[in-house]
């Protein structure tokens, strides 16, 4: 599958309620000193779309959000262009980037002790309706590569994956692994 445009969502634990505009500044931060890899252009607020993107760092390769889709916040990364290796190498470089994200996001200074992610859940998606379609011969194409990517990730577990059923929405997939996680650990786990 020549599927490319893809992203990771990791959501925040239930219950933080941290405005969406202090984002915004840790973004701009991270532009500045080069936190990411790649090339880091800009900050967007989109939030006061219901349910929407959120705040934004816009990247050339992709993008980086602390997004409401869906009801629940998280941070994303979804990649822009084109990926290399297999569909599996490019599941783990994107997981990669949302992960090491939230993992800057938990370890700073001004969200101590308000903010932590679920790592144990995670929801993949294709920003591509013409490769992806939100149909079962999507996820039986892409599970393959989903369960090698949740195998690094999380080792032993049973994780269970479920596609949104509805055809107008982009292909989504939910992931529980079942297990509690933090992103540094998933880190390790992918490599980094």
């Amino acid at each position: 599958m020549e599927l490319h445009r893809i992203g990771i969502k990791v959501p925040m634990q239930e219950g933080l309620t941290l405005p969406a505009l202090d984002f915004i500044q840790v973004f701009h931060q991270w532009i500045q000193a080069h936190t990411l890899p790649g090339v880091l252009i800009d900050v967007a607020d989109y939030s006061h779309v219901h349910h929407g993107p959120g705040i934004l760092l816009i990247t050339h390769a992709g993008n980086y959000s602390v997004d409401e889709i869906g009801g629940r916040r998280g941070v994303s990364y979804y990649s822009k262009h084109a990926l290399p290796g297999d569909l599996t190498a490019r599941l783990i470089t994107v997981c990669r980037l949302a992960l090491q994200a939230c993992d800057l996001l938990e370890r700073e200074a001004r969200f101590a002790g308000k903010l932590k992610f679920n790592a144990g859940e995670l929801e993949l998606f294709a920003n591509d309706r013409l490769e992806a379609p939100n149909t079962a011969a999507t996820e039986t194409a892409i599970l393959p590569a989903v369960k090698s990517l949740l195998g690094k990730l999380y080792p032993g577990a049973e994780s269970t994956v479920e596609r949104d059923p509805d055809t107008r929405e982009r292909f989504t997939l939910r992931i529980d692994s079942g297990m509690q996680a933090d992103s540094a650990k998933l880190l390790k786990n992918v490599g980094l």
